[in-house]
């Protein structure tokens, strides 16, 4: 979706599954999210931190300067050990409180109320904060694939 005219940008994704339990071989959410982000962009980057939140920080500041857009999944919910969006929202310049707020009413039913699903800004770079679900990932793609010629324009005009 386009607004203002802005065109379709070849943006360099990179998707991180948090998690201390799932491997390269079963991670199905982060493998799902990204084959749909290559059906329409050249350049995916895929990995796998725990949760821990030097292991998720020190992923985003070391391809920070690689990646225009960082989708993290996993870590999303309110036991001890989701701090995704937490550790993100620590560094962030500015949190969009509207996707998690979109995410969690097309997702229907109550338990997408307690994910903390978000939108961050840092250093002019898109985060996104997904839950681990595979079944989370389509609703999380279509949001994201509709938004984000728009956000990224936004955050780089001058």
């Amino acid at each position: 979706m386009n607004h203002h005219g802005e065109k379709h940008y070849n943006l360099k994704f990179m998707v991180t599954t948090v998690s201390s339990t799932r491997t390269m071989e079963n991670d199905r959410s982060g493998k799902s999210m990204m084959n749909m982000l290559l059906n329409d962009y050249k350049s995916v980057d895929y990995g796998i931190v725990h949760d821990d939140e030097i292991e998720i920080l020190s992923l985003l500041f070391k391809n920070i300067n690689d990646h225009d857009v960082f989708i993290f999944i996993g870590g999303t919910g309110v036991s001890r050990r989701d701090i995704t969006s937490a550790s993100i929202r620590k560094i962030a310049d500015r949190e969009v409180k509207g996707f998690g707020e979109l995410f969690r009413i097309k997702s229907g039913g109550i338990f997408p109320y307690i994910s903390d699903a978000s939108l961050f800004i840092y250093r002019k770079r898109i985060i996104f904060t997904l839950p681990g679900s595979e079944n989370a990932q389509p609703l999380a793609y279509e949001i994201i694939k509709n938004i984000i010629d728009h956000l990224y324009y936004e955050i780089n005009k001058e």
